[in-house]
């Protein structure tokens, strides 16, 4: 709760970092690539989706975009801002937290699952969670690439991020990693990494 009120209090001071506005160029080479191969756009999910600069930028690409995040003034600004662009129709915001999207029920399969900086932001106890919602939400083949702190100790001393071997005991054989690009955070000197995974078909 002190964490979602800490990002409410930065959105209303406008002191928001991480919200650029622009389009990860990582996320804009993967679509890209789609249309190359000549696959159609399908049904995306973004957590922690922020102001919606991706999920509407996925919509206009044709998208079907579900966007959640927990700061209620950010998910107000994305509404505004899909309104303004004519994409209500093709992009829905929620505000709520991202290891409980129960609100979407059976709304899945997702074709396409994004996380830029959000998952590696939660607390231990939520985290099997948010794999089992994900696994539950990714159509078999789907996508899910995530941008994420490596493992560190935040200011206020509580450990945050994940690695390759943390997501892996999370996702277990639901997902197979594709890529992994290591790098660091622009903003600030921590170590963080892209990965790409896609969801393995369900064994009988």
């Amino acid at each position: 709760m002190r964490r979602r009120l800490r990002f409410i209090w930065r959105y209303l001071r406008g002191h928001t970092p991480w919200d650029s506005g622009i389009v990860p160029p990582e996320i804009v080479a993967w679509i890209a690539a789609l249309e190359r191969d000549g696959r159609p756009a399908g049904r995306a999910l973004d957590l922690g989706c922020g102001t919606g600069t991706t999920a509407l930028y996925l919509a206009e690409r044709g998208w079907e975009v579900v966007g959640v995040d927990f700061a209620p003034n950010a998910i107000w600004r994305a509404r505004r801002k899909a309104q303004r662009a004519g994409l209500v129709e093709r992009a829905a915001f929620f505000s709520a937290d991202v290891s409980r999207p129960d609100f979407l029920g059976d709304a899945g399969p997702f074709d396409l699952l994004i996380d830029v900086g959000c998952m590696h932001g939660l607390v231990p106890e939520q985290r099997p969670q948010y794999a089992a919602n994900l696994i539950r939400l990714a159509r078999p083949g789907a996508a899910y690439l995530l941008y994420a702190f490596l493992p560190r100790v935040g200011r206020d001393g509580r450990a945050m991020g994940v690695d390759c071997a943390g997501l892996k005991a999370l996702f277990g054989d639901a997902f197979a990693l594709l890529d992994y690009v290591p790098g660091q955070e622009v903003t600030q000197p921590v170590a963080s990494a892209w990965y790409t995974w896609q969801r393995q078909a369900v064994t009988p």
